[in-house]
């Protein structure tokens, strides 16, 4: 329900949709990703939602909200190009413009370049990950520029992400062995979902910020939930993490107002493989809320509200 607009001028955060598909090793679609995310997301209606003691959360009155829309990749064939292409957009919407972004992908190629340039601009970033798969893969175990698995690795390489900022929850499946040695080796903190479990979502929270401390950070992803969740992925893993245990961890990290977010995705989502629309309705709710809280940390950073330009006739969105 955000304006859309592809003018700055008026801009905090950004929406954007990037639809990476050509690095999924099976379950496609996700190229569609965007365009189910944002019609569903209309379903939830209204633009405040309780937040708690009492407050409401009400993210266009705390930050200038748009919709930049699909970056349009069609024609490129070649996944360097398509990339390269995104990361343009990007680099205009970040570096140019000064905007934080919240993109929705798109496999996992997707984050590579959120990542990258929300880095080069904070110099390095932390992040918080719930994720079934490390994506930790090496140039050495995967000779390829670009690919859904080695997103996190290339960044550190870059100096755009810092590994020992970096908190993954969630990881499990038969591929996580082919790279769990390199999460030790570059310094990242990982949880498997047994472990996590096995753990109040409150002394989780305390994990996650001891890992990624009050420095500029990035969340999420989709693939950690369990496939009763997440049927709808390029590779659903099954005996993964509860949604509410997500979400109840998410909370309680911004509720302690001690990690700075300023900038975040949510991917792998393929429509194409959710007929019943189950679980877009869980990536679409998550979203929301994500947004709250960039909305919330750059109010804050800010010292000052910047409500949303709204230019079409839709009345009050407030509660001013």
């Amino acid at each position: 329900m955000t304006p859309f607009s592809r003018d700055m001028a008026n801009a905090d955060i950004v929406v954007v949709g990037a639809p990476f598909d050509k690095s999924a090793p099976m379950n496609a679609s996700h190229k569609y990703g965007p365009k189910a995310l944002r019609e569903l997301s209309k379903n939830f209606m209204g633009t405040t939602e309780p937040w708690m003691d009492g407050k409401f959360d009400v993210p266009f009155d705390l930050a200038r909200i748009v919709d930049y829309g699909q970056v349009d990749t069609y024609g490129c064939f070649d996944l360097s190009q398509e990339v390269e292409v995104v990361m343009e957009h990007f680099e205009k919407i970040v570096l140019e413009d000064g905007c934080s972004t919240f993109t929705w992908g798109g496999d996992h190629t997707t984050r590579y370049v959120p990542l990258n340039v929300l880095g080069k601009l904070h110099a390095p970033l932390g992040c918080i990950l719930f994720d079934a798969h490390y994506d930790l893969v090496t140039y050495a175990d995967f000779p390829y520029r670009y690919h859904s698995g080695n997103q996190f690795a290339k960044n550190f390489a870059e100096g755009t992400l810092d590994p020992e900022r970096m908190i993954q929850m969630g990881i499990h499946g038969r591929m996580t062995g082919l790279v769990g040695g390199h999460a030790k080796s570059f310094g990242v903190t990982s949880y498997m979902p047994d472990e996590c479990r096995d753990m109040h979502p409150k002394e989780m929270t305390s994990k996650v910020i001891e890992a990624v401390g009050d420095g500029p950070t990035y969340i999420f992803d989709l693939d950690a939930l369990d496939a009763i969740y997440i049927s709808a992925s390029s590779a659903a893993e099954p005996f993964g993490l509860d949604a509410n245990w997500c979400w109840d961890v998410i909370r309680h990290i911004r509720a302690s107002e001690k990690v700075n977010l300023v900038g975040a995705d949510v991917v792998e989502y393929a429509p194409q493989n959710d007929p019943a629309k189950t679980f877009v309705y869980v990536a679409a709710a998550l979203s929301w809320k994500i947004l709250c809280w960039i909305a919330a940390d750059m109010a804050k950073n800010n010292g000052v509200d910047h409500p949303t330009v709204w230019e079409q006739a839709l009345g009050s969105v407030t509660l001013g």
